[in-house]
């Protein structure tokens, strides 16, 4: 598609350029991702890969791809750039749809079978039923790791975010990457000095989170949640709390679901260590995976006189608070 005289200008230019598209671009170069938008021109984006510092000339850059015609073959996506690459190999990258990162996003309150799925629907090397093996039985150096006992699995440790990785990347490498962001996440000093304050194991307080982030999408009022939980606990009153029975209930064919709402007497009935209508104290294990500011309310919990709470009449999704049992009942909705 290009004339004659813009044939020549290019190869001109991209032999003039041969040392800085063919060199290895190490001193120059960086290792990282590189996310092209949308909306970008080919021309801006070899320009911000220069400007970013993973090539020394993007005009460079940009007179190979016209000149190859790789110029129409470039896309929005995520790349995961090495400073090993030649900037001629990094051309090549971002005009190949198949060297696209695989984008993993995993949600506050997904158990690990939901985050199975989404590994399923991500186009990985491996299978979903692959990853939920291996979260079920992580090995002795994940579980060193992260500090939980022996017979845990990642139910809860799967940090909630956006994820970024390459096409083929390993099982391994991948949960790991996933695991080491929760790590890194929990030394955050309102985690740390909550534990020391509440007295409490890292698997404990994950697994509050996890049943807090299961009961409300409110950030606003995590806080006030965990101290209703505390409350409880101090007492010798059991949570209640549906979301461990959903949990402990699985999949639910009719509703499609692994969150079965709403639920009956004989679900509240369901023999499970995790149904905490029937057993004191929280359950073994977490639930759900919570977000770092979910954490962060567990540790941290308001001081309040409330043991209830039940979903406003109003729709929005939040709580009103109780002290006592009675005033629960006048809470429900008409």
């Amino acid at each position: 598609r290009l004339n004659l005289l813009e044939k020549s200008r290019s190869a001109l230019a991209i032999l003039a350029a041969r040392d800085e598209l063919i060199g290895n671009s190490a001193g120059v170069g960086k290792s990282g991702k590189f996310t092209i938008e949308a909306d970008e021109s080919v021309r801006g984006i070899c320009l911000r890969m220069q400007t970013e510092g993973f090539v020394s000339s993007g005009d460079a850059v940009c007179a190979f791809l016209t000149y190859s015609g790789l110029d129409r073959m470039v896309q929005s996506g995520t790349f995961t750039i090495s400073e090993s690459f030649s900037a001629l190999e990094i051309a090549r990258r971002i005009a190949d749809p198949a060297a696209r990162d695989i984008a993993l996003t995993i949600f506050p309150g997904w158990r690990l079978e939901e985050i199975a799925e989404a590994v399923d629907a991500s186009g990985f090397a491996f299978s979903g039923e692959e990853f939920l093996d291996y979260a079920l039985h992580p090995t002795a150096v994940t579980r060193g790791l992260l500090g939980i006992p022996d017979d845990a699995t990642l139910e809860g440790y799967l940090l909630p975010g956006a994820y970024s990785y390459e096409p083929q990347i390993s099982l391994e490498a991948m949960t790991g990457i996933i695991v080491e962001r929760f790590a890194a996440a929990v030394q955050e000093t309102r985690v740390q000095e909550g534990l020391t304050r509440q007295n409490m194991s890292l698997h404990e307080a994950v697994i509050l989170a996890s049943i807090i982030e299961r009961e409300t999408r409110a950030d606003e009022e995590k806080a006030r949640i965990a101290s209703v939980f505390y409350n409880r606990l101090a007492v010798d009153m059991r949570l209640e709390t549906d979301p461990t029975v959903q949990y402990a209930l699985g999949y639910n064919n009719t509703t499609g679901s692994w969150w079965k709402s709403p639920l009956s007497l004989e679900d509240l009935a369901f023999d499970s260590a995790y149904n905490t209508y029937r057993n004191l104290g929280l359950p073994p294990g977490p639930i759900s995976s919570p977000a770092i500011v979910t954490l962060i309310a567990a540790v941290q919990p308001e001081e309040s006189p409330f043991y209830f709470f039940r979903a406003r009449c109003d729709g929005s999704g939040t709580h009103v608070f109780s002290v006592t049992y009675e005033e629960h009942l006048n809470n429900a909705c008409p």
